[in-house]
C-alpha cells in the first residue's frame, strides 16, 4: 500500500507547491518588510501561514494545547531571526524547519520531564475502529489514516512522518531526534505494521483496493 495510493503527497511535491506561492510579489514584499520591523506585515504573514504551521505541529504533537503553544513558539522564532532570511531557499521551508526542530525539542522536554518512554505500542487503535465501524458514508481512507496516524506513539508517530511522509532519510532522523539510525528504522517499520493493522480492515470491507 503505498503513501501515493493513500492520497499523500511528497514532500518534494508538497514544497514544490509551496515554492511557487512563495515566488510570489506578496510573500516577497511581505518578508521584507518584515525584515524592517513592520509590524503590520508580520500581522500579515502570520496570518498566511498559521494555518499551515498549526497543522504541522499538531500532527507531530497529537495535542492541541501544545500545537497552540508551539506555533505560537514558532512565530516568536520566525520574526526574531527573519533577519537571518536571504532566500536562497523557500520561505516555507526555511519556516518548516523551524516548526519541526521546535516540535521535536519541546517533545524530547516534554518526554525527560514525565521520565516515561513513549516507544511502546498504542492501545488506542480499537476506539478508533469503533467510531468508524457503523459509518455508511462514502468510503474515504484519509480521515481514517490521520486517525491511525494521530494513534501511534509519540516516537512512531515522529519517525513515519518525518520519514514517509516529509522525505527524510534516517540518518537525518537520528540527528534530528537523537537517536541512531537503527532505532529510526525499527521505529518506522512498527509504525507501518500498526498502520497497516488499523486499516486493513477498513480497506477490505469498502473494497478500496
Amino acid at each position: 500500500m503505498s503513501l501515493t495510493a493513500l492520497g499523500l503527497n511528497s514532500r518534494k511535491d508538497y514544497f514544490q507547491r509551496k515554492e511557487r506561492k512563495d515566488k510570489s510579489d506578496k510573500d516577497f514584499e511581505l518578508i521584507q518588510r518584515c525584515q524592517n520591523g513592520d509590524r503590520k506585515a508580520q500581522y500579515e504573514l502570520y496570518q498566511s501561514y498559521k494555518d499551515w504551521v498549526y497543522n504541522i505541529t499538531y500532527r507531530m504533537t497529537n495535542n492541541k494545547q501544545e500545537t497552540e503553544d508551539i506555533s505560537q513558539m514558532v512565530f516568536l522564532q520566525v520574526f526574531r531571526k527573519i533577519d537571518s532570511f536571504r532566500g536562497d531557499s523557500a520561505f516555507s521551508s526555511w519556516i518548516y524547519r523551524i516548526t519541526v526542530n521546535i516540535c521535536i525539542n519541546q517533545l524530547r522536554k516534554e518526554k525527560q520531564r514525565k521520565g516515561k518512554t513513549t516507544s511502546e505500542p498504542s492501545n488506542s487503535q480499537n476506539s478508533y475502529a469503533k467510531e468508524y465501524s457503523d459509518k455508511g458514508d462514502k468510503f474515504n481512507i484519509k480521515p481514517y489514516l490521520e486517525k491511525a496516524i494521530r494513534a501511534l506513539p509519540e516516537g512512531y508517530r515522529m519517525t513515519f512522518i518525518l520519514h514517509d511522509m516529509e522525505g527524510y532519510n534516517h540518518k537525518e532522523i537520528g540527528i534530528m531526534m537523537n537517536i541512531a539510525e537503527g532505532t529510526s528504522k525499527s521505529q518506522l517499520h512498527k509504525a507501518r505494521k500498526e498502520l497497516k493493522s488499523f486499516l486493513e480492515p477498513y480497506l477490505l470491507l469498502h473494497q478500496t483496493f
